[in-house]
């Protein structure tokens, strides 16, 4: 082996550095990691596009987007679909259709082709898993209302980008209107028997064929594993799908047994690199000089894009009868472009359907919509709030119909008669528990949720419950909250936490209040605020395994309270 030479070396340290120093920035600011990693590679395609073979980076480039597809695939968790069925699938299909519309419309008004308008339409309808799941993580909030409407929204659009990957693929040029027809017809048929195929082989096939290789060892597995991934490649390409969908469709396959968390521990670190290169050879390709001579009209599509995607998932949402705080928050959560349309984006350009002004107009508005994500979706309490400010104060009569009509029930009397009682402010998980014991007890008890699914199920169950949102404190004085004992703020949104506090004391300021925490510096805050009793679920988990282990070690009870007692001083609860 012949040894590297200082230049080579010195340039691969560079190519390498360059990225990093950008990823690690972006982090630093909040944002996602890709944003830092492509514009790492504009700075690397402006200052060193002769040190670096474009066919080196577009062949690594490529294994990072066979790798990406396929480790979201492996990622995709149908359960997340099957909680909420039918509002997902519908929901999702509308938001689909409805955003590739107006977008085409869009891209139309600026006068791309009719080829160009209808990738950049398909493409853009669908959203971030990569960026939106880690986001909801990070806080806390898959368990939310928000946050599985939102997960379940993402692995649909998974779903649906393989028909729409399929049919960006059957698209040319210099196609008329009869063979535009034709060819995206077939692709959908084709779309169709794919996912028929997916289901199938998936549910039944793949997980007993990964189950029994398992048994033999982990090396046997992993080299299975990537036999079966460039069997699904070949299979489909034969078929005349591209080999990133192929990829994708093989994780999807794969997500199904079992064994598919070792997988994914095994290829996660390849992917994360190769990843890397794609989104750096996605920045090296973009073209400075033409993106600065189009800036202006980046900025509003880019604009108008958001502002269609927001529109377009509230108008879905509220007409399936969620809060308009819900339908706002996941409208501005899902607001991006996702990872999907990058691969759709180089794909319409190497097949020459999408120009090369057109390509770096595109991936630009992309990546602002990217970049924008963690604002949005950080700030939508406050935003959400400002806006219901500016509409009660300019446009009353429609903030009485949203306020009156879409976020609550219209009461039938002028107060409940009800007093020294509890409130129960959302009636998720926590909630439903907390319901059921005070019902035991005979203590009297109204909840309150926004979500109309769950208010529906309560009232059939004979639960004296009220829709709307708990933390308008309209909604908890008709809850009787002057007159109530106590309050429990069992709502997983740390916003909603401490505005249910303040509203609740505003109102009562002797009422008791118990409120949970998703994080243990949020327990000081909540406290400051006026609540009485501070719950971190996690932790009383994790005391309630303690007493349970020391007990089986014989450890008198003595001995078990006052290591918990310790345990709470250390944590702050006492």
């Amino acid at each position: 082996m012949g040894e590297f030479s200082l230049p080579v070396l010195f340039n691969t340290i560079i190519f390498l550095l360059v990225p990093f120093i950008g990823g690690y920035l972006a982090l630093k600011f909040k944002l996602p990691a890709i944003v830092g990693y492509i514009v790492g590679g504009i700075i690397l395609g402006i200052f060193l596009k002769e040190q670096f073979s474009s066919d080196f980076l577009s062949h690594f480039a490529g294994i990072g987007v066979i790798l990406l597809l396929f480790t979201v695939g492996l990622e995709m968790n149908i359960g997340n679909l099957r909680r909420f069925g039918r509002i997902i699938v519908l929901g999702g299909l509308c938001q689909v259709l409805l955003t590739s519309f107006f977008i085409f419309l869009l891209a139309m008004a600026f006068r791309l082709t009719l080829m160009e308008s209808l990738i950049i339409g398909f493409s853009f309808s669908l959203s971030s898993t990569v960026v939106v799941a880690k986001l909801i993580q990070d806080r806390g909030e898959e368990n939310s209302l928000y946050g599985a409407l939102a997960i379940g929204i993402l692995v649909f659009q998974d779903i649906v980008a393989i028909p729409l990957i399929i049919i960006a693929s059957s698209l040319d040029q210099g196609m008329g209107g009869f063979a535009l027809f034709k060819n995206i017809t077939l692709a959908i048929a084709r779309s169709g028997i794919v996912l028929v195929l997916i289901y199938v082989i998936g549910q039944r096939l793949v997980p007993y064929l990964f189950g029994k290789v398992a048994k033999k060892s982990r090396e046997i597995l992993n080299l299975f594993t990537i036999l079966f991934i460039f069997s699904i490649v070949y299979l489909f390409s034969y078929l005349g799908l591209s080999a990133g969908i192929a990829a994708f469709i093989s994780g999807m396959l794969i997500s199904q047994t079992m064994e598919h968390y070792h997988i994914f521990s095994q290829i996660r670190p390849l992917r994360d690199i190769f990843a890397i290169l794609f989104f750096v050879f996605l920045g090296a390709t973009v073209n400075l000089g033409m993106v600065i001579a189009n800036i202006p009209a980046i900025l509003i599509f880019s604009m108008f894009l958001i502002l269609i995607k927001i529109a377009v998932i509230i108008g879905i949402f509220i007409f399936f009868h969620f809060h308009s705080r819900t339908s706002f928050s996941l409208a501005l959560s899902l607001a991006q472009v996702g990872e999907f349309a990058f691969v759709i984006l180089y794909q319409g350009f190497g097949m020459k359907i999408i120009s090369e002004p057109i390509y770096h107009f595109a991936l630009v508005s992309v990546l602002i919509s990217i970049i924008l994500t963690p604002i949005l979706a950080q700030s939508r309490n406050h935003i959400y709030i400002k806006i219901k400010k500016l509409v009660k104060k300019y446009l009353p009569p429609l903030y009485h119909y949203i306020s009156h009509t879409l976020d609550r029930e219209p009461p039938h009397i002028e107060a409940l008669n009800i007093k020294h009682h509890v409130i129960v402010c959302g009636f998720g998980r926590v909630g439903r528990y907390i319901g059921r014991a005070l019902t035991l007890a005979e203590v009297p008890f109204i909840a309150i949720d926004y979500n109309l699914y769950t208010v529906e199920k309560a009232k059939e169950q004979g639960i004296n419950i009220i829709y709307g949102d708990p933390t308008n404190v309209d909604i908890l004085d008709y809850a009787e909250c002057e007159t109530a004992t106590c309050i429990v703020s069992a709502v997983p949104e740390r916003f909603a936490q401490e505005t249910i506090i303040l509203n609740a004391k505003k109102l009562n300021h002797k009422i008791i209040i118990f409120t949970r925490v998703e994080q243990e510096f949020d327990q000081k805050r909540m406290k400051d605020l006026g609540a009485e009793v501070v719950i971190q679920p996690e932790f009383e988990a994790a005391l309630s395994i303690i007493r349970k282990i020391l007990f089986n070690f014989n450890i008198s009870k003595e001995d078990i309270i006052g290591k918990i007692k310790r345990l709470k001083i250390e944590h702050g609860m006492e």
